[in-house]
């Protein structure tokens, strides 16, 4: 009996450790100045020049397997849908077409002495508003910093500090215009979510709480409806529950519904799907497990 259960508990370990690693969306923003713009046809009118601000954004997936048969360095070929580039500059944007495959990322991990290097690539493009085609942009980071760290995707935005190369380049077909950008800035987009508090819990008969919904930064909620087995319940916003407003002009609002355990009998053991949406048109989803004791 021991053997068979220490049989199951390493079968139980192996699967553990084969488990392949959380999946994570990594949407990096930048802010760059143009160093270097050639245009020798004039297809931008000398609305792009040296010293105009060029901002976007590059996404791709942790998930994306790495090809490469060589340790020192990881080659990513990200799946359609799962990367993407866009960038804006003098009433332009350049940006990959979706979905695309010709999406490419390299990661050269740094070491002692030797400096490291990510770039991503998108080699099908969107036309510009002109019709002018766009052959490649490229986003490339050279030196030592937390983009580097490894071959493997990073999941953060890259620390500029330390790296000496810092650029974004955008060539035209056959090289019919070149544009150049060092980024000053870079910063991790963190995707809006909702909060519900409490997130799960079994109470009692006569137990009372209240509900919280957390929301994102500077957000302004429309409406807040709460439903169970597809049954709306009597408990949103506006009515039932109160918008509370953040602290500060930077905070989270938030919004509070008195004596929310009233519910749990309609409910009737089932989740509680809260939908929130806000002014902007987004919505947010979330779902909470409350119990109500027999």
């Amino acid at each position: 009996m021991k053997k068979a259960a220490l049989f199951v508990s390493s079968l139980l370990l192996s699967a553990l450790a084969c488990a392949p690693a959380m999946a994570e969306v990594v949407r990096v923003k930048v802010v760059a100045r143009v160093i270097n713009a050639v245009d020798m046809q004039g297809l931008f009118n000398g609305k792009i020049v040296q010293g105009s601000r060029l901002t976007g954004t590059y996404v791709y997936n942790t998930n994306t397997p790495d090809l490469s048969p060589d340790p020192s360095v990881g080659n990513y070929r990200p799946y359609a849908n799962e990367a993407r580039v866009r960038f804006a500059t003098g009433g332009f944007v350049f940006e990959s077409v979706q979905p695309t495959q010709e999406i490419y990322i390299t990661v050269q991990a740094e070491e002692p002495g030797s400096a490291g290097a990510f770039w991503i690539s998108s080699f099908q493009n969107k036309p510009l508003s002109n019709g002018t085609e766009v052959g490649n942009i490229m986003v490339q980071f050279f030196g030592y910093g937390s983009v580097t760290q490894s071959t493997a995707l990073p999941a953060a935005a890259p620390t500029l500090a330390d790296y000496s190369t810092k650029s974004i380049t955008i060539n035209g077909p056959g090289l019919s215009y070149f544009i150049r950008a060092e980024i000053e800035s870079a910063e991790l987009i963190v995707a809006d979510t909702l909060e519900v508090s409490p997130a799960a819990g079994s109470f009692l008969p006569n137990q009372h709480f209240d509900a919280a919904l957390t929301l994102p930064r500077n957000s302004n909620v429309v409406n807040v409806i709460a439903k169970a087995n597809g049954a709306p319940l009597p408990i949103g916003y506006p009515g039932y529950c109160t918008l509370v407003p953040p602290p500060t002009s930077a905070g989270q609002p938030a919004v509070l519904c008195p004596n929310a355990d009233a519910v749990l009998p309609l409910a009737a053991g089932a989740p509680i799907e809260w939908t929130v949406e806000l002014s902007n048109g987004s919505m947010l989803t979330e779902s909470v497990n409350w119990t109500l004791q027999q």
